[in-house]
């Protein structure tokens, strides 16, 4: 007959109280678990590299300029040049452009020269007369092979220094001789062809100083500086998917020197190279254990590494943005709005395997030893890789 207790009008059997006398046992052995003598670790000091990378956004604050009117654009610098302002920077040729014009110029100028060193081919000719000669033989040279084959892209840049060469050789000349009815009526044709090119070409000039770029990606008014504390996940993604297409577009417009412009649409862009700038970055990491401040090693498109400093670091929908501050480096990714890019932090510390980490009345940390019995430190994760930690303790933050 089986063993049992009443209590009441209940009866009891034995193997009740072995069965809460086990778990009593279970809840004492795991009560002093925490503190027995194999849970206690050592840490040594190290160092451990955290390494983000993706497709980075670029947020600049740059001014627009559109074209004064339509036509074909050559450019006299290039994507990316410092420039003064003032400084020539293109030749707009409007629509009506008329080519032979151009020519009659050209050839006019041309008997200028001739006529002039005709003339003085008895006198003794000054040594700056004779070096200008030989170059503007070499430019007009130049200019009639362009205007040949139709080839415009260098004409511009010819004619200005032309043009620059031509008034000092006149004043050289104005030394030596005075100009009869012949080359008086030179010159006066010369004025009347100049006078018209005027009408539809327009010299244009740097605005202000600066960084210059010809390149339009359609973001320039919309990622400036007021974005870095606006933009999301939402807004990156939409950037990354759009960007790409424009990218190659511009890359042929570049490799050419010209293009059409429109009037009263963006035409050139100017940015300050002194100003800070940024990089948006998305990090699918639970934890990135960066704030505001670290300095970062950056790398753009597997290039020169550049130093970074966090602006900003938003959670968002389980991943991270990060978004980076420069002050250098501006003219190499003037022309890039989205580019590879590779950020590392070295992280030095006490370091241990993550396993070692353990939980303790709600707080996270380390067992150490101490003399004859395990301590409990409370510590803080500064970083994170492949399966070690590097630890702070709690009391020294």
């Amino acid at each position: 007959m089986a063993a049992f207790l009443v209590i009441g009008k209940r009866r009891i059997r034995f193997r009740f109280f072995v069965i809460i006398a086990l778990l009593l046992s279970g809840i004492i052995y795991i009560c002093l678990g925490e503190n027995s003598d194999d849970e206690y670790t050592t840490v040594n000091y190290g160092r451990l590299d955290l390494v983000y990378s993706g497709q980075a956004v670029i947020i600049r604050e740059e001014t627009v300029y559109g074209a004064p009117a339509y036509g074909r654009a050559v450019y006299l610098a290039a994507d990316g040049a410092a420039v003064e302002i003032n400084q020539p920077i293109a030749v707009l040729y409007k629509e009506n452009y008329d080519e032979d014009v151009v020519k009659q110029l050209y050839d006019i100028q041309e008997k200028i020269v001739k006529y002039q060193q005709e003339q003085l081919i008895d006198q003794t000719i000054d040594n700056d007369i004779i070096k200008v000669n030989m170059e503007l033989q070499i430019i007009v040279s130049d200019i009639q092979s362009c205007v040949k084959n139709k080839n415009y892209t260098e004409t511009a840049k010819f004619e200005s220094r032309l043009r620059k060469l031509l008034n000092s050789k006149q004043k050289l000349l104005d030394l030596e001789s005075e100009p009869d009815d012949y080359l008086t009526g030179l010159y006066d044709k010369e004025a009347n062809l100049v006078s018209e090119m005027k009408q539809w070409i327009i010299d244009l000039k740097a605005p202000e100083s600066g960084l210059l770029s010809f390149t339009m990606d359609g973001f320039e008014n919309i990622l400036g500086a007021s974005a870095v504390d606006k933009l999301t996940s939402e807004d990156y993604l939409h950037i990354i998917q759009q960007i790409p297409l424009h990218d190659s577009a511009n890359q042929v417009v570049n490799e050419q020197f010209e293009s059409s412009a429109q009037a009263e649409q963006p035409f050139l862009r100017i940015i300050d190279p002194t100003s800070k700038w940024y990089a948006a970055l998305k990090c699918d990491s639970h934890e990135i254990y960066l704030k505001k401040g670290d300095v970062l090693e950056v790398v753009f498109d597997e290039q020169d590494s550049v130093s970074g400093k966090v602006n900003r670091v938003h959670k968002e929908n389980g991943h991270f943005l990060l978004i980076l501050e420069f002050t250098e480096y501006a003219d190499k990714i003037i022309n890039k709005r989205v580019l590879p890019l590779r950020v590392k932090k070295t992280v030095e510390g006490l370091i241990l395997p993550v396993e070692t980490l353990k939980k303790s009345k709600g707080r996270q940390g380390v067992y150490l030893r101490d003399k004859e019995e395990n301590r409990f430190i409370e510590t803080s994760v500064q970083a994170e890789q492949d399966g070690y930690v590097i630890v702070e303790s709690v009391l020294d933050t």
